[in-house]
């Protein structure tokens, strides 16, 4: 077996793409491994450093992905259609994985990694494991089928898999799948699965954070653009509409937003609060449909009020698994009034079937290989591979 494997880690465009490589990056690490970890998106680098594993910038801090995408007037069109705009979105990420190559090519010839795991989105993961002839692992970061995303990503990145003598993105040579086995396609390709453990940002708690203070208690979260994009009256309507159920409301929330929602509800419990701590204190966790905090909810054995963007396939897709597997009920953007999610709320508390299912889930997820017994499946990868190359 190899000794301290150089391990390249590519983590993606967001916080919970990061959040979602921490455990596996620890459980290398705590095993003696060096691991390194890039993002796609400047502005994340003290994210990564955040969570205890080395950064490394392969971003221009003077560019935004909007920016790259911005250059070629193809990749503005959004379109209308959810399948269209799933694969779009498979060319955006790679075109703005592809930016990065040259800065993580350069990387390697200073540090040369023994394998390279990307993200679902991360493109130039397999591309740079094939330039320098390493193993790639691929991670998934939630339950979502990344098919229309390779599609749209294969046929963006044409001239850089031609450069490698290639026609399609080459297959991983581990696929580390999280998604408990029920949720899983009746028919799939073999996986390394292994059990999602929360990795998010943490903070100096509060008691509120961690315990109860009512029989019920409801988690509402609507995500990071609270004050940006001025969403005060909608979540004071859920809150206000919500406390009337006689349920405690706890509300993750970012601190850019919180002096307002401080003197609009004075009573309500709100701050950055770590999902990983907050959520098993919850009876229902309301929110528009992310990958990770879907995945929280699913560790927590929590029920879910899922409020994804029609637009948006991905978000559809897994909150429809979610509702089939009876942990959870889906309310569209149109629907999602702030009495209405009271009064879904209020269904998912008084049937015990919702948590009964929740609970199913977090049973699997727990069942699932730990990432300390997924690292040796990584060290065997690498082991093999360098005996193959030496034969």
């Amino acid at each position: 077996m190899e000794d301290n494997l150089r391990v390249l880690i590519l983590a993606g465009i967001a916080p919970s793409t990061i959040f979602s490589h921490v455990p596996l990056g620890t459980a290398l690490h705590n095993a003696g491994h060096q691991v390194m970890m890039t993002a796609s998106l400047d502005d994340l680098v003290p994210t990564i450093a955040g969570v205890g594993l080395s950064a490394v910038r392969v971003t221009d801090p003077g560019v935004s992905p909007r920016e790259i995408i911005a250059r070629d007037k193809r990749l503005l069109r959004v379109p209308e259609d959810p399948i269209e705009r799933e694969q779009q979105s498979g060319h955006w990420y790679a075109r703005i994985e592809a930016s990065t190559l040259d800065a993580l090519v350069a990387f390697t010839d200073d540090w040369r990694p023994d394998v390279i795991i990307g993200g679902m989105a991360s493109y130039a993961a397999p591309l740079l494991a094939k330039r320098l002839g390493v193993p790639y692992v691929r991670h998934a970061w939630d339950i979502h089928d990344p098919r229309l995303l390779d599609l749209g990503a294969t046929e963006e990145l044409q001239a850089e898999l031609a450069e490698l003598g290639l026609d399609a993105l080459p297959e991983p040579d581990l696929m580390i799948d999280i998604t408990p086995p029920s949720l899983r396609p009746p028919i799939a390709q073999a996986v390394q699965m292994m059990r999602w453990i929360p990795g998010n940002t943490q903070r100096c708690l509060e008691p509120w954070m961690y315990t109860r203070g009512a029989d019920t208690r409801i988690g509402v979260t609507i995500g990071t653009g609270v004050a940006t994009y001025n969403q005060y009256d909608f979540l004071q309507g859920i809150v206000e509409n919500v406390s009337a159920l006689d349920a405690e409301v706890v509300v993750p929330v970012a601190d850019d937003a919180l002096p307002v929602l401080q003197e609009r509800l004075k009573n309500v419990r709100a701050g950055w609060v770590p999902l990983d701590v907050v959520a098993p204190t919850c009876d229902v966790l309301v929110h528009q449909s992310g990958g990770s905090t879907m995945m929280t909810a699913l560790s927590c054995g929590v029920p879910q009020v899922l409020i994804p963007d029609p637009n948006l396939f991905r978000a559809n897709e897994m909150a429809r698994r979610i509702v089939e597997a009876g942990a959870g009920l889906v309310l569209s953007p149109e629907e999602a009034t702030s009495d209405v999610i009271a009064k879904t709320c209020q269904e998912i508390v008084a049937n015990p079937g919702y948590a009964a299912a929740a609970r199913g889930l977090a049973r699997e997820i727990a069942a699932l290989p730990l990432p300390s017994e997924v690292v040796r499946r990584v060290e065997w990868l690498v082991h093999d591979a360098s005996a193959g190359s030496s034969a």
